[in-house]
This record gives C-alpha cells, sequence and structure tokens, in this order.
C-alpha cells in the first residue's frame, strides 16, 4: 500500500521513500514506493511528471492500493530513493484543476447545472455542463468564479464520515460514503476530488473562459487559469500590438479598424468580380450547336460562368460554358428543362474530368484539349 502524500500537503516537491518493489515492464520498470508525492493520472488530470533518484518518471497510475511508478531505469527493492516532482507543472494543473471547480461550483448555484465532463491537458481545461449557457451566462459566471480568486477564498480538504457527508451540501454526491475527499473553496464550490489543490484561491491567478459552445443539449467550456491565462494573455496582446501597428490604430480602434478592412475589402472583392464577369462576358465566343449554345471564354470562376449562363438561358435549351485555365477548363453546362447530367459524365470521360451536379446544372474541370473536341461533344 502506498501513502498518497499529496492528499494532504499538495506543496511538497521533494520526499524520501522506501522502494517495495520494482519488476521489468513495456515500456520501463513499474516501481512501487512505501510513499509518494507524485500524483497518478484519474480523475481528468494526467499523472505528475518528475524524477527519482535522477531517473525520469515516465508515467503514474494507480492499481488497487499501491501507486505504481513507470521509471526509465531499475531500482533495488529496500533503498531509499529521493523523488522530485515537476513542480511548475504540477503548481499550473493545481490552479486550473481548482479553477475549472469554482467555474463548475458557480455555475452550479447561479443555474442549476451539474459538471457531467472534464479534461485537462498542460495547455487548456474543458469541461462539459449539462445546460444552455448564453454569452451573457458566460460571463456573468466568468466575473463571479474572479471573484474567488481575487477575494481568496480559503480552500479545504476534509474526509467526512459516511454520516456527515449524508448532511453536506455538495456539488457531486457520488455512490461512495466512505473514504470520500472533499475539496472547499469556501462560499463558491464543494466537490469530492482526488486531485492536489491550492490553499487559497488567491494562489489560482485569474481565471479565463476562452470559448464555448453548445453540446449534447448543453455546454462544452474551455478556460485557462493563472500561468496559462497569463501565456494566454501575452499571446493576444502580442497579436493586438502586430494588428495596431499594421493599421497604426490605437488598442481601442482596433476594432474599428478591422471592421472597416473587412468592409473594403469585401467592397474591392464586389467590384473586381463585377469586372471580371464583364470581361468574361465581353471576351466570351459563342456558337450555336444544335439545341445548345456553346462558349469560351478567359479565365473566369464558376459564379461567373453561372452568372453569365443565366443571362443566355432563355436562348437556347442548353448553355455550356468553358473557361481557359492554367491546364484545361472550367465548365458549367446548364439548362431549363434539359438533363444536363450526361454532358458531364461524357466530358468528364473523354477530358480526364471532374465534376457534377444536379440535372439542371452541372460543373466541373477537364484538362487541357482542343476547342472542337468540345464542341464535337455537344454535336
Amino acid at each position: 500500500m502506498t501513502l498518497k502524500l499529496y492528499e494532504n500537503n499538495s506543496y511538497i516537491k521533494e520526499f524520501t521513500a522506501t522502494v517495495l518493489s520494482c519488476n521489468m515492464a513495456d515500456g520501463g520498470y513499474e516501481v512501487v514506493l512505501d510513499k509518494t508525492a507524485f500524483f497518478a493520472e484519474g480523475g481528468g488530470q494526467a499523472a505528475d511528471k518528475g524524477e527519482i533518484n535522477g531517473i525520469a518518471v515516465l508515467d503514474v497510475q494507480e492499481k488497487g492500493e499501491d501507486i505504481v511508478h513507470t521509471l526509465e531505469k531499475s531500482l533495488s527493492v529496500g533503498e531509499t530513493v529521493t523523488g522530485k516532482i515537476d513542480w511548475e507543472l504540477r503548481f499550473s494543473r493545481m490552479q486550473n484543476h481548482c479553477a475549472e471547480h469554482v467555474l463548475s461550483g458557480v455555475i452550479h448555484k447561479m443555474f442549476g447545472y451539474n459538471n457531467v465532463g472534464f479534461h485537462m491537458n498542460d495547455s487548456l481545461v474543458t469541461f462539459d455542463v449539462d445546460g444552455p449557457l448564453s454569452a451573457n451566462d458566460i460571463e456573468k459566471v466568468e466575473d463571479a468564479a474572479n471573484k474567488a480568486v481575487f477575494q481568496n477564498a480559503k480552500i479545504t480538504v476534509s474526509y467526512p464520515t459516511a454520516q456527515e457527508f449524508a448532511t453536506i451540501d455538495c456539488r457531486s454526491k457520488i455512490e461512495l460514503t466512505e473514504g470520500v475527499r472533499l475539496i472547499t473553496v469556501e462560499g463558491f464550490d464543494t466537490c469530492a476530488c482526488c486531485a492536489p489543490h491550492p490553499m487559497s484561491a488567491g494562489e489560482i491567478g485569474l481565471i479565463k473562459i476562452v470559448n464555448f459552445c453548445a453540446f449534447k443539449g448543453g455546454t462544452r467550456i474551455e478556460m485557462v487559469a493563472g500561468s496559462l491565462a497569463l501565456q494566454d494573455y501575452s499571446y493576444l496582446h502580442g497579436v493586438a500590438k502586430a494588428i495596431m501597428k499594421q493599421l497604426s490604430a490605437k488598442r481601442e480602434e482596433i476594432a474599428e479598424q478591422v471592421k472597416k478592412l473587412g468592409d473594403d475589402l469585401s467592397a474591392a472583392r464586389s467590384e473586381i468580380r463585377g469586372l471580371t464577369e464583364k470581361l468574361a462576358a465581353a471576351s466570351l465566343e459563342m456558337q450555336t450547336v444544335g439545341d445548345a449554345l456553346v462558349g469560351f471564354t478567359g479565365e473566369a470562376d464558376f459564379n461567373t460562368l453561372r452568372n453569365i449562363a443565366n443571362a443566355k438561358l432563355d436562348s437556347a435549351l442548353f448553355i455550356a460554358l468553358f473557361a481557359e485555365t492554367a491546364d484545361g477548363f472550367n465548365y458549367l453546362v446548364t439548362s431549363k428543362t434539359g438533363d444536363t447530367r450526361s454532358f458531364a459524365k461524357a466530358l468528364n470521360e473523354s477530358f480526364s474530368g471532374k465534376g457534377g451536379g444536379r440535372p439542371d446544372c452541372v460543373q466541373g474541370k477537364i484538362t487541357k484539349t482542343d476547342k472542337q473536341n468540345l464542341i464535337d461533344i455537344f454535336k
């Protein structure tokens, strides 16, 4: 049985222990100590990283009453070893896991929703609640959660008896009635949890919701806290400064200037599209082939071809247009009453093409060929 030092003291960075067993396994050696400060993977949180006697800890898993550390090298049974936690990583995870507790507690109090999913990696925390939240709701939740940080709410660990647990108002009434470990953020949340947490909410630093979306009838929330929130802010600050420089705009003008730039770009694209369409129409070479009008023009996209075809559709049963490209033709065949799909099939088979569509309109691309060969398809 391994004593879990982190359960009562999340701040142990270095410890000594005795090796109880060491067995070769896939990917290394599985080592069991009489006590450990390494958190084993569980509850949506990855295992701690670090080293034991200078040997890298590759993984930590809980198996029965033992904590099994996977190491690169073996250790001798009975020897005393020193374990060192990757503290920077551990503390970041403490900040973010605790921040998720606070957010989930606030959401539960405000809306009555439950946390139904949780996952944390080293750059983002994702959790799901079983009810819908709007953008305005998310803003209120974030503000309320950060009050726990600013008020430096006290965080305590407790192990209530079965009788005590039955009377405690906590967010997750799990089936266990004995050995339950409760994490309480005073005034904000009480929840069963096996992971290390800080002693006060002030150590979280900052809680920031970076994204949310509807998910399975509820809401999926992505958040960062502490050092990860600082990294996120530093990145966005750098992006904002780069945009300010490019637009010669002040910080408070960024959104307005970007919108203006987008509007100008949309107007320019619309103008270019109109001019391109006029140019394509002006250079169009048309000839009648049976019940079809077959036309050739220079470079043009499918929207341009469609607009030109629609303008001439009353004058023929079929309109077939071909726009030259660097390696072939874009084609569009349309009709008010006929089925155009046979033309697409013939063009694709004859000229290594690709495309299709509805009975009234097909489009695609074919390889380079002589224009007369295309006319012959319609004959």
